[in-house]
């Protein structure tokens, strides 16, 4: 049952906000520096007081109020030009582990705390999320209720699937508590609302017994599409989770496979330098988009997954950076979707000189619809892959035009889904996030674009 924390307003007047208040027109950028925004008022409060405040008070904070936390998103998430842009990096507290109302381990966390600082804080205790993913940059409150991807041991392989319980400002500004076992398919649609139904403040996230893990690293190059696919499910069948960086052009395929080793926090001191190593390049190829850094290939790499959680420095403009595009597909198209792109990749390069650095490929497994019912892996139980390209210079217009491209044919002819988050320019009809989880004091008119 949905929980209201909510409170009379004092009187004479509005609520005061403690947080940093910017009204200048400032303007702000994402991580990769090529998506920005100039909203009327930027807000970082300090409580969720705060956020009720600005929920609350119309003429200080125009509608739309949009909460971003670390700004990583690739596409327009972040625009709320004239708008309020609240940034809840500040509350980033990590409240404490504790067993829920069903008897489940969670820890208690504030929306605004990275994924980096959790994991760390976790591995200390001994327990973890059973979803590590490369970015450490993003806010819990952020994939709470937004889409992710990672190729999990032991674990679906997007963070929301381990959220069990929200706290939240809704549309009035009242605090609230939502839940799985309270609150049933209201809490699991409210999971994929993009922030358009409130402003994530606290979530309650199930966690289990560290694991450590067994990372074998290798290099493939192929005839035909048709062998890399094989290869490709090889690898896969091969561990208990598989990362691949495919080189369509090339067809070629770089691949980490992730093999379940048992507990453990900390990564062995037998690992080491060779671990440190491996994680510090890998690292730096992801931040620099795959471009221009070798990756060492070790195998039989043990280690706690926790360490290769990364933070990333915030690149300048002139500096190579990763951005990228999102494509869901069911597992049984996968054959189709590499042979369609590969000629596609080739006729493009043949025209422009252009092809993407790789293709990021991840396997997540799908729950029941009841779990998962709208948005990305929504289509009930089965295994869905990720056919990510991905490019080390944001602001290449060949890069633009491919990605333009390219979306007609991975959404319309091949069936893919996109994300709103993690794919760059969609056009109204390539996806669609239902009217009801929106409230018109959170959407802001890149989203409201996608309302149906």
């Amino acid at each position: 049952m949905e929980m209201d924390f909510s409170r009379p307003s004092r009187s004479g007047g509005a609520n005061p906000v403690h947080g940093l208040l910017v009204t200048e027109g400032r303007t702000y950028t994402n991580w990769g520096g090529h998506r920005s925004t100039v909203p009327a008022v930027y807000a970082e409060p300090l409580s969720y007081e705060d956020v009720q405040s600005i929920v609350r008070d119309v003429t200080r904070f125009p509608t739309p109020v949009s909460p971003v936390g670390s700004m990583a998103s690739v596409t327009d998430t972040i625009v709320n030009d004239g708008g309020s842009l609240v940034c809840l990096r500040k509350l980033d507290d990590i409240l404490g582990l504790e067993t829920d109302a069903t008897g489940r381990a969670v820890v208690r966390v504030q929306a605004g705390c990275r994924l980096k600082k959790l994991n760390m804080w976790l591995q200390a205790r001994g327990v973890e999320i059973p979803f590590q993913a490369e970015i450490g940059e993003a806010s819990v409150g952020s994939v709470a209720v937004g889409d992710t991807k990672e190729s999990s041991l032991n674990g679906p392989g997007y963070f929301s699937a381990h959220v069990v319980g929200i706290t939240y400002v809704d549309e009035k500004g009242d605090l609230r508590i939502i839940s799985d076992h309270a609150d049933g398919r209201a809490f699991q649609e409210f999971k994929c609302s993009f922030g358009l139904s409130g402003i994530v403040v606290e979530c309650l996230v199930e966690v289990r017994p560290a694991t450590l893990c067994r990372t074998d690293v290798s290099f493939g190059a192929y005839e035909t599409p048709q062998d890399l696919v094989s290869g490709l499910l090889e690898k896969r069948l091969q561990c208990g989770a598989l990362l691949a960086i495919i080189f369509l052009d090339k067809l070629a395929g770089f691949y980490e496979q992730r093999h379940m080793v048992g507990p453990g926090s900390t990564t062995p001191t037998a690992s080491q330098p060779e671990c440190e190593a491996f994680r510090l390049a890998k690292r730096l190829a992801i931040q620099y988009g795959f471009d221009g850094v070798e990756v060492p290939q070790p195998q039989g790499l043990v280690h706690s997954r926790a360490d290769f959680v990364n933070e990333y420095w915030r690149p300048t403009a002139d500096e190579k950076r990763l951005d990228f595009q999102y494509y869901e597909h069911d597992l049984a198209q996968l054959e189709r979707v590499v042979a369609e792109s590969h000629a596609f990749t080739l006729a493009f390069q043949a025209e422009t000189g252009f092809a993407p650095g790789g293709w990021a490929t991840y396997f997540v497994t799908r729950p029941g619809v009841n779990r998962k019912p709208f948005g990305l892996y929504s289509d009930g139980p089965g295994v869905s892959f990720s056919f990510d390209p991905f490019c080390s210079n944001p602001a290449d217009p060949s890069w633009h035009e491919f990605s333009r491209r390219y979306n007609q044919l991975a959404i319309h002819q091949l069936g893919g889904r996109a994300s709103p988050i993690q794919t760059q320019w969609l056009q109204k009809g390539d996806l669609f996030i239902p009217h009801k989880l929106a409230r018109s004091r959170f959407t802001t008119p890149y989203f409201a674009q996608f309302l149906g």
